[in-house]
């Protein structure tokens, strides 16, 4: 295995090729634990944890987990039609780095994204066999009912599925729904609560598993997942 030097370890959190990491060393804009890089072959006898590169402190890990706290108006894609990309919100490096979403939220919705650069993380955290139920709370247009929850509990089919969906949990307060579904289908929820002559207005997603949307992010904001998070979810 060749020896971790500084351009491999800034070539391997997204700074560009091992071309680009040695001309940022020799443009003076590299730092490691307080002294500036000069030679970007330095031998490296540990990964360190942070590398600073043009003054911003930069974690060092290659394996991405992060917590978005998605707006409105914001596509869950690299090639964004008619909004921002969400990739926009985070670093540069990351998408150079192979990030992905973690499912998707529509451009209408707001709340809980998981992004990674790991595709079995990736996996596990989409299948419906992991039993991760994500939370979604929801206004709706007219009064939300009891034959309405019925049928959302017993399964309602959907256009182009080929078997009913159900929710797992509902809990009615006043002026919104929570509502907990096992699958990740397109624009699942809206669509569910369609079939049952209902409209959705506004939809943010709360929880994928135990993991919760931290709310002091804000919009827009993320963090990367704490261990403990990944391991709930892995």
């Amino acid at each position: 295995m060749p020896a971790l030097t500084v351009e491999r370890l800034l070539a391997s959190i997204g700074f560009g090729s091992r071309k680009d990491s040695r001309a940022l060393v020799r443009m003076g804009m590299v730092e490691l634990e307080g002294r500036l890089v000069e030679d970007p072959f330095e031998e490296l006898p540990v990964r360190p944890e942070f590398i600073t590169v043009n003054g911003e402190e930069i974690p060092t890990v290659e394996k991405l987990y992060i917590m978005l706290y998605k707006p409105v108006d914001v596509e869950c894609s690299h090639n964004a039609r008619d909004h921002q990309s969400v990739f926009e919100l985070v670093p540069d490096r990351f998408t150079a780095m192979g990030i992905q979403t973690v499912g998707r939220l529509d451009a209408d919705s707001t709340g809980l994204l998981l992004m990674s650069n790991q595709g079995d993380f990736i996996h596990k955290v989409e299948s419906p066999k992991k039993g991760h139920l994500k939370k979604y709370k929801v206004t709706l247009a007219r009064p939300f009912t009891e034959e309405q929850r019925k049928e959302l509990l017993s399964g309602v089919m959907l256009k182009d599925e080929r078997r009913p969906v159900d929710a797992k949990e509902i809990v009615a307060d006043e002026g919104s729904v929570t509502i907990s579904i096992g699958e990740g289908l397109y624009h699942q929820v809206r669509r569910m609560f369609a079939a049952v002559g209902n409209h959705v207005e506004t939809l943010e997603r709360e929880s994928i598993g135990p993991v919760v949307l931290d709310r002091s992010l804000g919009l827009g904001g993320w963090r990367f997942l704490t261990e403990d998070e990944i391991k709930a979810l892995s």
